[in-house]
């Protein structure tokens, strides 16, 4: 495109202001997300006290929500460069070693999670390296000689449990030293990655989640425990479900781009700006409400050309992005979730495939 090296620098501009920005606000703010899920959780246990445990599950799944949401923004290195936090607001601690099970106790490894994704998804964003790019891992499923029914049930399959099946496992296959855990390993305990998925990961979790919180419930009010079982089994399909619908779209639809053949060497040059926002795609946002809801990746494209950013800083600076990339006539795109979860479907059931740019011809 004509013009790109003045695109970038304004794009730089607006991230190194948003950068200087960055105070304690932005601390209290997050801070007050982690409050709110410590309410949902207490909330949902309130709940199945009173034997309201469908409600109690909708109200833990929100609690999961919070959970990941700060694990993505404070992993990114958000609040890093805020003075006088505690440490373990810092990347390099939260949910690292026994904080893990304070901060992020989850199906996914915090470190594996920084790596695949804070490192290979965001820097190969829509390649082929990028390990999150949905039509490559759904190949299979575009190309099954199936009726559109049965690959919609298997995608509502893979929804309500993603974060076991996929995440998980797929975190860990890139991990140094860990080899690919895949369908004919995944319960193969004998190697090294699953036996290390299941003994470290997946099994102090259903331990704690499914049976020791449930018991200790029984034992504080009889009745309490099987409320709150029914109530986590539920929270966790809406929150894999709920997750699903908001993330896996960020990336995917007929839309957007995905790059062939990009020259390693000019990897980061000022095309990789352009790469993020052409491989991108943003929801409404503004409101609280709806950010939180969103995650705050209602803001991908800004994400995308600064991880580092606190959460609170996308809806400062998504007004000067889309202006920007309006400017230059860049495509900026943003659209209800409803909208572009459809458009993610058609690319995973094989509907319809990404435009695809090869080496470093970006020229939409």
């Amino acid at each position: 495109m004509e013009n790109l090296d003045e695109f970038v620098k304004e794009i730089k501009k607006i991230g190194m202001s948003a950068q200087a920005s960055v105070s304690r606000k932005d601390y209290r703010h997050m801070r007050y997300i982690e409050a709110l899920g410590t309410v949902f959780f207490w909330a949902g246990l309130l709940l199945c006290f009173f034997d309201l445990w469908f409600v109690g599950g909708v109200f833990l799944s929100q609690h999961l929500l919070v959970k990941w949401l700060l694990m993505h923004h404070i992993g990114h290195g958000g609040y890093n460069q805020i003075k006088n936090i505690p440490k373990r607001y810092h990347s390099s601690y939260y949910a690292q070693g026994f904080r893990r099970y304070l901060d992020w106790f989850d199906w996914i490894q915090a470190d594996a999670w920084n790596y695949e994704h804070n490192y290979l998804h965001h820097t190969f964003t829509g390649e082929n390296k990028d390990p999150d790019l949905v039509e490559n891992n759904l190949n299979w499923l575009a190309n099954m000689q199936q009726p559109i029914l049965i690959k919609w049930f298997i995608l509502l399959l893979a929804a309500m449990s993603w974060k076991f099946t996929y995440y998980s496992p797929q975190t860990l296959s890139h991990c140094s030293g860990y080899q690919e855990v895949n369908l004919n390993n995944f319960l193969d305990i004998r190697q090294k990655t699953p036996r290390h998925m299941w003994l470290k990961l997946f099994l102090p979790y259903i331990g704690f989640h499914f049976i020791t919180l449930p018991l200790l419930c029984e034992w504080l009010s009889p009745g309490m425990g099987i409320n709150v079982f029914y109530a986590r089994i539920l929270a966790e399909f809406i929150h894999n479900i709920q997750m699903f619908i908001v993330i896996v779209p960020n990336h995917s639809g007929a839309d957007l781009y995905r790059f062939d053949d990009i020259n390693q060497k000019t990897h980061r040059n000022a095309e990789y700006y352009l790469r993020q926002i052409l491989g991108s795609t943003n929801y409404p946002n503004g409101s609280e409400r709806v950010d939180f809801l969103h995650m705050y990746l209602n803001y991908q494209i800004e994400h995308h050309l600064f991880p580092s950013l606190p959460m609170r800083q996308y809806k400062f600076i998504q007004p000067k992005i889309k202006d920007t990339c309006e400017k230059y006539h860049i495509p900026y795109v943003q659209e209800n979730v409803w909208r572009r979860f459809i458009k993610m479907v058609n690319i995973a059931t094989g509907k319809q495939k990404m435009r695809r740019i090869s080496g470093s011809s970006l020229v939409p």
